[in-house]
């Protein structure tokens, strides 16, 4: 479920970002929960601001997926259904290798320099319920209700591409940064 990159390595990996928003999550208590669906529209709106800020270089090299709900990642949405919607309490974790073989590891971390850039997605969505941010997934013009449309149904759970996605959310850069000059 992962597309090649073009433009180099990805800065980091699902699981790494996921466990970021998860630790944020931890230390702000008074916030809405990261359920299964806020935790999955929050790795969307990271990794479409970064394609976006970014030359369209991914934060992670798993695909978002058009399902019913908004855009999802399969291997985290595999790690947290079982939670439904109550608060998503362990770590997510990847493949990796051990030793002289394979198995699922729990990440260090994001890199460092990535910290800040998480910390500015978290602080804009944190107030938000899952609902309410994959509510805004559906919002004509999103990548999502551009498959959506494109589809019709979602019951084969198609790809959004990377290149869809950050072309809406350039788009969204360049309307920010031009009513900030307006101002």
């Amino acid at each position: 479920m992962t597309q090649a990159v073009a433009n180099g390595a990805p800065a980091s990996t699902v699981a790494a970002v996921a466990n970021e928003f998860l630790a944020l999550g931890r230390a702000e208590p008074s916030v809405p929960k990261i359920d299964q669906m806020k935790l999955q529209k929050l790795l969307f709106y990271a990794h479409a601001w970064y394609l976006a800020m970014n030359n369209r270089k991914p934060l992670f090299e798993d695909d978002f997926e058009a399902w019913p709900w908004g855009p999802v990642v399969r291997p985290v949405y595999t790690q947290t259904v079982d939670c439904g919607r109550r608060e998503v309490d362990t770590l997510i974790s990847e493949f990796g290798s051990v030793g002289d073989g394979f198995s699922f590891v729990t990440p260090d971390g994001v890199p460092e320099e990535l910290k800040p850039f998480i910390r500015s997605v978290w602080d804009i969505h944190k107030k938000y319920t899952g609902v309410q941010l994959s509510n805004a997934t559906h919002a004509p013009g999103e990548p999502w209700t551009i498959i959506k449309e494109q589809y019709g149904s979602l019951d084969s759970k198609p790809k959004i591409p990377n290149d869809l996605i950050a072309a809406v959310f350039e788009q969204k850069l360049k309307q920010n940064a031009a009513a900030n000059t307006a101002a």
